[in-house]
Formats: structure tokens, C-alpha cells, sequence
């Protein structure tokens, strides 16, 4: 820093510190990344062997834990696999503004849990 300069200035983009005389060896610049912990296969059930898999055993997503440290301006890419498992019970969840203005929708909402259902059982 230059005698004067707030200390926040020690915090600016790599060409802009290195436009100021900044050595590189002086300068931090992390990259954000990413850490699969857990990553299982999804399991092919197959019809009739559905009996012998308990709930816990059956992995419909892949990979089921993963960090990521991320920073500004740079995206991180991950690959995520979804197999759903036959007969696997599924949980729906409405999150819904139940004002009166939302009245009409209610209506709606309740009528296609059902609809779906229906659909989701073909």
C-alpha cells in the first residue's frame, strides 16, 4: 500500500495489483473447486428384485454429497445423475401464499397433486 491508501485497496483484481507493483509471490488469488465425498452409483432395480433392496439401499441421485467452494465470476460444473426407483415412494411438497388472492390458485394446486398422481402412476 502507498502511504495513504485505505487497506482496501489491497483487495482488487490480479491485473490491477500487478499494475500497482505488486509482487506475485505477495499476491493470493484462490480459485474456487469443487470435492465429491460421496458418490455412489444409482441402482438398477429391476422389476420383481424390488423386495429384496430396503429404502436406505436404493440411490436415486448421484453424486450424493459434494463441496464446492466458489467464488465471484468463476462457475463450477458438476455432473448430477437422477434415477428414479420404481414403486420408491415419493414426498411433494407445496410451498403456496394462502392469502384470499390466492384462493382461485388454491384451487388449482389441490386438484393437481391429484392429477399428477395419477399421471405418475402410469
Amino acid at each position: 500500500l502507498q502511504e495513504g491508501e485505505p487497506t482496501s485497496a489491497r483487495c482488487d483484481d490480479l491485473a490491477a495489483l500487478k499494475s500497482k507493483g505488486c509482487p506475485m509471490e505477495d499476491i493470493e488469488n484462490p480459485r474456487g473447486s469443487k470435492k465429491v465425498l460421496e458418490d455412489r452409483e444409482v441402482t438398477n432395480r429391476k422389476i420383481g428384485a424390488a423386495e429384496k433392496l430396503k429404502p436406505e439401499a436404493i440411490t436415486q441421485i448421484q453424486p450424493q454429497k459434494l463441496v464446492l467452494q466458489l467464488r465471484v465470476g468463476e462457475p463450477q460444473t458438476f455432473s448430477l445423475k437422477f434415477k428414479r426407483a420404481e414403486d420408491y415412494p415419493i414426498d411433494l411438497y407445496y410451498l403456496m401464499d394462502l392469502s384470499y388472492s390466492m384462493k382461485d390458485d388454491l384451487e388449482n394446486v389441490k386438484s393437481l397433486g391429484t392429477a399428477l398422481m395419477l399421471e405418475m402412476e402410469k
